[in-house]
């Protein structure tokens, strides 16, 4: 064996070693990311319907059907209706809870801080579940006490009014600890100088929460609203079990909507291009999300 053939095996074999590793992980990445995501588009091309075989490629003919669709614009609007209430409610409480926490002792801020992210440990499924029997109208345990109190009952799911506020507030109980987290930990992670500086120079409690504490915190709180947004629009099996998109379509959102189009309407083509529209929206919201957060940070470094 000469010396060329023992330096050609020393520099290639550590290469071949990390390609064989990363093989498995490259092939389910093909096999449950790539594939599905290439046969959603080739579907979204065509009229495919199992009802009403046989399939054409008919191009972009579904994306401008849908954004001619009043039904599309309509369901687009309620999830844009459901995601800002449902992360503006989520901000709010989570930034509040986590500033309570960062000011209360260490003694009592790890059992207070553990105890509110338990709906976190709950199974999504089984805390819908819960919800369904605690706003049944007649048997649930929410107008049990609105009525023990002299307030009338009301139908949270069944009313066209109320079913979307009720998702909300779901939503909001589920997922507002996700926000007390990341909170919490940027909060714990901001510099103390800042801080100590502005009580020292006389700023209120008030002021240096406004002018200090919350544009340091910023691009942490524009984190969590962009994951949180990206869930939201996501959201379905809460949908799905308490309403079923109703009444009537009051909560049909994007996601319900592809939901019937593709495996209750069967028109698998028109399903798979709502699908596509929605990830398209998802990127846009992260890019301007992540643009903004990247800006502020260069302004807040001074450079």
């Amino acid at each position: 064996m000469t010396s060329n053939t023992r330096s050609k095996r020393s520099t290639y074999s550590p290469n071949l070693f990390i390609a064989l590793m990363l093989m498995p992980a490259m092939a389910l990445l093909l096999a449950f990311t790539v594939v599905p995501f290439a046969v959603s588009v080739v579907l979204s091309l065509t009229d495919m319907m199992l009802s009403n075989p046989p399939t054409k490629f008919i191009g972009l003919g579904n994306y401008i059907e849908l954004l001619t669709a009043s039904d599309f614009r309509e369901a687009l609007l309620r999830s844009a209706v459901f995601v800002t209430l449902a992360v503006c409610l989520e901000m709010v409480l989570g930034l509040t809870v986590a500033l309570l926490l960062f000011r209360t002792s260490s003694l009592w801020s790890g059992p207070l801080r553990t105890i509110l992210i338990l709906p976190l440990a709950i199974t999504p499924i089984a805390a819908i579940f819960t919800f369904r029997m605690m706003l049944n109208p007649s048997l649930g345990v929410v107008n049990y006490l609105m009525q023990s109190v002299g307030l009338p009952p009301q139908d949270w799911l069944g009313s066209p009014n109320l079913a979307m506020l009720t998702m909300v507030v779901v939503d909001a109980w589920h997922w507002t600890p996700f926000i007390i987290l990341i909170l919490s930990g940027g909060l714990a992670a901001l510099p103390t100088e800042p801080i100590e500086a502005a009580q020292i120079d006389g700023a209120t409690e008030w002021q240096t929460l406004r002018f200090v504490t919350l544009p340091m915190l910023f691009p942490f709180m524009v984190v969590a609203v962009l994951l949180r947004a990206i869930d939201a629009l996501k959201a379905f099996d809460a949908f799905y079990v308490l309403t079923g998109g109703g009444p009537g379509r009051s909560t049909t959102t994007l996601n319900v909507f592809a939901f019937k189009e593709a495996l209750e309407f069967t028109v698998l083509g028109r399903g798979a291009a709502i699908a596509i529209l929605m990830m398209v929206i998802i990127i846009v919201m992260s890019q301007l999300l992540l643009r903004r957060t990247k800006l502020l940070t260069i302004t807040g470094d001074g450079q």
